[in-house]
């Protein structure tokens, strides 16, 4: 069946350039998350808790903020380019600049750093949700065929998942390779910059929007709670944000535990992220095979709990690092299966809400994965950071047995056990079977085909 026979069907080189777009957004939080950290505290001299607690005033003033960015952005005026796409070339732009001062405002300004650090984290929450948010609309309103939506949700796992280990991969080489020093993150910040605004640009230019709302009338700011507090949205929400603090946090830390726990084995980490993301694709390819059989729910959640395991194996030898790359081993694989679905039934949730309210909205639970993102790199960042400032750690200097303990808690103990408690959140919340889905979509074609018929 050709393109034009299936006006629905994406071709190859828009699901390259909806991939680049996705690997276009990574650099920004996966660098904050993995590097951001040891960075205030061991460059620019700022105190493990006074850095925890920014985080956790950025999060709470971004649990107001989100919501309301995804409802601006649904009631953005629709361009030639579509509802989403120039919103995103102008949202990364914008991103780019503030996420420069983020890093280097506190060098620049040494003499008021913490109020440096305020602003640009606190901004970064705005400008952050002005590329991500209609990043995150695409995928629904490009096709409305659920195999290509289940192929977008692959690719943008895939992008997400090989893009943020590869992030963390050649992040702590590049360091490496500039001593450690101030040089070796403005080369990594640097580059991550390029990256994000060429990947983003190439990708919004090679997509298409297809997916047109039913009613033409806007929601109200009133409607966006009830919205997102339907069950299959809430219960997400709430699995992706457990999990994805857990995940981040400890992506936040392994820098310490390379450098205080494994005597300074940074080129650990990029072995890990290499065994990671080349396990993923076998795990994507296994993640195919069983969503037919078992279903989106039950491979899903089950992938969680795999993943939560085999971090928690690695307390059987702490130091021991073929131990480490067996758990990554299993990670990858539950990841990669993780991910066939993670996108996919975040359209789901998108055309549940259309068949429940009546209500398109793309924007608002899109807001909910800008939210999550910048949630685990806060909340998850600033877990470890007062566990830091607890357990007595001091930079450049061999660890107190404390804050060796506390290193090897956030690093290996609290992420395992935040990824399984997502996982049996999953389990018990979310009540969208493969029956309930095809109701759901038949009736919106319905639906959509009736307006059709009356507009004739």
């Amino acid at each position: 069946m050709s393109n034009k026979d299936n006006p629905n069907r994406i071709r190859v080189g828009e699901k390259m350039a909806f991939g680049l777009a996705n690997l276009g957004n990574l650099p920004i939080m996966t660098l904050i998350g993995s590097f951001l950290l040891i960075f205030y505290t061991d460059i620019a001299g700022i105190d493990p808790a006074a850095v925890a607690t920014l985080f956790i005033i950025a999060r709470v003033l971004d649990g107001v903020n989100d919501p309301i960015m995804g409802f601006i952005i649904d009631h953005l005026p629709k361009s030639k380019m579509g509802r989403f796409r120039p919103y995103l070339l102008i949202g990364v732009i914008v991103c780019s600049i503030n996420y420069l001062l983020l890093w280097f405002g506190p060098i620049m300004f040494p003499g008021i750093k913490l109020v440096i650090v305020y602003i640009t984290y606190l901004l970064i929450g705005i400008s952050f949700d002005m590329m991500d948010i209609p990043l995150n609309s695409l995928l629904p309103v490009m096709t409305s065929d659920m195999k290509e939506r289940a192929s977008l949700s692959t690719i943008k796992g895939a992008c997400i998942m090989a893009g943020s280990i590869i992030v963390m991969s050649v992040g702590p080489l590049v360091l490496k390779g500039f001593g450690g020093g101030f040089a070796g993150y403005a080369a990594l910040i640097v580059g991550g910059t390029v990256v994000a605004l060429a990947f983003s640009i190439i990708g919004v230019l090679g997509v298409k929007e297809r997916v047109q709302p039913i009613e033409e009338e806007k929601y109200k700011i009133k409607d966006v709670i009830p919205m997102l507090l339907q069950r299959p949205v809430l219960t997400t929400f709430l699995t992706v944000l457990i999990y994805s603090i857990g995940t981040t946090g400890s992506s936040s830390v392994n820098i310490f535990f390379a450098t205080y726990i494994l005597d300074n084995k940074l080129e650990v980490l990029s072995v890990v992220g290499l065994i990671q993301m080349l396990t993923m694709f076998i795990g994507m390819f296994i993640g195919q095979k069983l969503t037919n059989k078992l279903g989106k729910k039950a491979l899903y959640s089950g992938t969680f709990i795999l993943a939560g395991a085999a971090g928690l194996i690695r307390l059987l030898a702490v130091t021991s690092v073929p131990l480490y790359y067996i758990s990554a081993v299993i990670v990858g694989i539950s990841g990669g299966a993780m991910m066939t679905n993670a996108f996919a039934i975040q359209a789901d949730n998108i055309d549940y809400i259309e068949y429940k309210k009546g209500i398109r909205a793309e924007g608002a639970l899109a807001s909910l994965n800008s939210f999550v993102a910048k949630a685990a790199g806060g909340i998850g960042g600033a877990i470890p950071g007062y566990v830091l400032a607890a357990t007595g750690y001091v930079a450049h200097q061999e660890q107190s047995p404390s804050a060796r303990l506390g290193i090897i808690a956030v690093t290996i103990i609290v992420p395992a056990v935040f990824t399984v408690i997502a996982g049996i959140i999953f389990i018990l919340g979310y009540n969208i079977n493969k029956h309930k889905l095809e109701e759901v979509i038949t009736t919106l074609k319905a639906r959509r085909d009736e307006k059709e018929s009356n507009k004739k």
